[in-house]
């Protein structure tokens, strides 16, 4: 990161995969990459998470660097965030980010989900379960890439708890002759983390009947006509020649 007089290195902090009462110390450099010499202004992180350490010279020499230190001491497990603001003159100032969370927790959460063949017009559920190992709860957001009116998914939102599971609940409920499909894309509250993609296939099932069944079928429906016809009032008419 560079605004064409100060290079940052590197461009932003991160303290991942920490533990409770350490102290974890970063740095980063501000290089004067201009053919002048500098003056400028740091602001340095402003929450109580973080503290920010340098020996400023009175100006900044081409080809010198000040050297940022960040030192961090967690105390919960928890996500935070700052920023050190660089302020140079008479150019664009530099923003660098600083984070801090757990380590990375994967979530599992299958690639493809099969769903067996439902009838026309019935339900179907099946629930995929949201698991992590992380020690911090992780909120998630669930995304239709590529909706259908045969699907239904919920909750959209919600956490995952910390070293826990929650779960997403897919309603299939087939409503034509096809094969259906939806993807679906999970985002979850963590820096420097993927999204996750599950595609859910869904068909209808068409119900035939067997020989015998279709016998059967056919003298019930033969037999309760015979006894519609039996009810009804039959009137004879003489005719005479």
């Amino acid at each position: 990161k560079s605004n064409g007089l100060i290079q940052v290195d590197p461009s932003e902090l991160h303290f991942s995969g920490f533990k409770l009462e350490k102290d974890y110390v970063k740095s980063v450099k501000l290089i004067n990459i201009s053919s002048r010499v500098l003056n400028i202004h740091i602001i340095p992180t402003q929450t109580k998470h973080f503290r920010t350490n340098y020996a400023k010279k009175c100006r900044l020499i081409p080809g010198l660097a000040y050297t940022v230190k960040v030192k961090f001491c967690p105390h919960e497990w928890t996500r935070v965030s700052d920023c050190i603001r660089v302020h140079c003159e008479d150019d664009e100032n530099l923003l660098i980010p600083v984070h801090a969370y757990p380590a990375t927790a994967h979530v599992h959460i299958p690639t493809r989900v099969d769903l067996p063949a439902a009838p026309l017009g019935q339900r179907y559920v099946h629930i995929i379960p949201l698991s992590c190992r992380s020690p911090a709860d992780l909120e998630f957001e669930v995304h239709l890439i590529e909706p259908h009116e045969a699907f239904s998914i919920h909750p959209l939102t919600g956490v995952i708890p910390a070293n826990g599971q929650s779960k997403i609940t897919i309603t299939f409920r087939p409503c034509r002759y096809e094969t259906c499909q939806v993807t679906v894309r999970l985002l979850v509250s963590q820096f420097n983390t993927k999204s996750y993609l599950c595609t859910v296939t869904g068909s209808l099932i068409i119900i035939l009947f067997s020989l015998s069944e279709l016998i059967g079928l056919i003298f019930a429906f033969t037999f309760v006509l015979f006894q519609i016809m039996c009810a009804l009032p039959i009137s004879f008419t003489t005719v005479k020649f």
